[in-house]
């Protein structure tokens, strides 16, 4: 996969491998519903208090979750605009525009932090120190945790750029 700016200035990911398409359509996904555990941790409550808590679970969670979930829709339908090559080794490329590039960040670190909760992956885990084990469901959550984490990189450069 590489990676650079578009001629429209645009953060632009082209020749993305079939499989890494697969993972970057899987960042659409609702991480609520994928990783119910993990995604706790993404809206914890302010504190053990309970009129706080209930103050929260009534008039702040609920708005989150809609910022969550609308960063979420520009973030599917950039996923939708994919494009793939022809021939025989068909690859992917993505544009996302720049001011879009805010709703990746927020979805991406989402998803990163409710996979990590959900597999608990330690700091350890997370120091990209060795290649996950691709051969089981961590190693490969693990994979997507970084994949996700290398995107953001990207778009953190191009913003700086910008």
């Amino acid at each position: 996969m590489i990676f650079e700016i578009s001629k429209n200035g645009n953060p632009l990911f082209s020749r993305i491998h079939p499989l890494l398409a697969g993972v970057l359509r899987s960042s659409a996904e609702d991480p609520w519903e994928r990783y119910p555990e993990g995604s706790a941790r993404l809206l914890p409550p302010p504190s053990n208090d309970e009129e706080l808590r209930v103050d929260w679970n009534d008039l702040i969670q609920p708005e989150l979750r809609r910022h969550f979930d609308s960063e979420r829709t520009v973030v599917t339908a950039d996923i939708l605009a994919m494009k793939q090559s022809r021939g025989k080794n068909a690859l992917w490329s993505l544009e996302i525009p720049s001011d879009h590039s805010d709703a990746w960040l927020t979805t991406l670190n989402a998803l990163r932090l409710a996979i990590a909760s959900e597999h608990c992956f330690t700091e350890m885990d997370l120091d990209h120190q060795e290649a996950p084990d691709l051969s089981n469901a961590r190693g490969l959550a693990l994979m997507q945790v970084n994949f996700y984490a290398f995107i953001q990189e990207c778009l953190l450069r191009a913003m700086e750029q910008g």
